[in-house]
């Protein structure tokens, strides 16, 4: 005998879809309309579907169209992450490693092993939590996300994806085909920090990234980017921050005085003390560590 709660908890029936191209998949969200889902990896749209928070009467995998689990770099468009591509492959790919650390490392704190061997970054990303780790490094990578529809193509910055708490510009007939990262500028470094809830593999309380761009002789920033999760209702980029870190030596004064600002731009939906608090520490971290790496 099943309990109330496995009841509860099981996923209600829909019909399934395995299109071999993005163009088969493009008309069956079409034909569907609003009553289809777009499956890659699956680890937050069946938990969606079990909690009952989502209805879709159509589930249309991408797992049978080739080449969307591919990481490709290119030396003049950068970096292009497909829709399968999962966060343990970037956490284990030589170019991402390499030319960028930060987002390698944040994809190896996201959830347990098997969450990463089966979540995308993609899907991540599609899901808009406020407190997706993967977002604030995206958003000081200036990455852009690629949407398909059944009638043409269009790409976006990832930071106008976001419209609020689970929410994204989206619509119901795209599908990301993938995120595209620009190639780095030469002494690039970044950071990621966070502060969990309860475990290393629950909910982040705050999330913070930092990206600079300085020459290691002089420690003049000559650009840095600060993004924050789970301190508003979407990730943020912290502009009034970055601007006092602009042009300036990066020294412990002019550190300080940003994470500060960074702290005053969030909006935290609860616990709001002990967030600012939290983000102004975890920006200072974030730009130390970054500067480890530059020396």
């Amino acid at each position: 005998m099943k309990t109330e709660l496995e009841k509860k908890m099981r996923i209600p029936k829909f019909e399934y879809f395995h299109p071999s191209s993005i163009e088969e998949a493009c008309s069956l969200l079409y034909q569907y309309k609003g009553e289809a889902k777009v499956l890659a990896g699956g680890t937050d749209l069946f938990v969606k579907m079990k909690k009952k928070e989502i209805h879709p009467r159509v589930l249309v995998s991408l797992k049978g169209i080739s080449n969307l689990d591919k990481i490709e770099w290119h030396d003049k468009e950068g970096l292009k992450i497909g829709p399968l591509v999962t966060h343990d492959a970037l956490v284990h790919h030589p170019v991402v490693r390499e030319r960028f650390d930060f987002l390698a490392e944040t994809c190896f704190k996201i959830g347990t092993r098997q969450v990463r061997n089966m979540g995308t970054l993609v899907g991540n990303i599609c899901n808009a939590s406020p407190s997706s780790d993967a977002a604030a490094p995206l958003l000081v990578l200036e990455a852009k996300v690629k949407l398909v529809h059944l009638n043409g193509e269009r790409t976006i910055p990832l930071q106008e994806f976001f419209l609020g708490p689970f929410q994204t510009a989206l619509d119901p007939q795209e599908i990301v085909v993938g995120i595209q990262i620009p190639k780095p500028a030469p002494f690039t470094f970044g950071s990621y920090q966070y502060l969990h809830k309860a475990s290393s593999v629950g909910e982040t309380l705050v999330g913070t990234a930092v990206l600079l761009i300085m020459d290691p002789k002089d420690l003049i920033s000559q650009e840095a980017r600060i993004a924050l999760s789970s301190v508003a209702p979407t990730p943020i980029r912290a502009k009034a921050a970055e601007k006092i870190l602009k042009g300036k030596k990066l020294e412990e004064r002019i550190i300080k005085e940003a994470a500060q600002v960074a702290s005053e731009e969030t909006q935290p939906r609860s616990r709001p003390w002990y967030r600012r608090e939290m983000s102004r520490v975890l920006v200072e971290r974030a730009i130390f560590q970054a500067m480890e790496k530059i020396r």
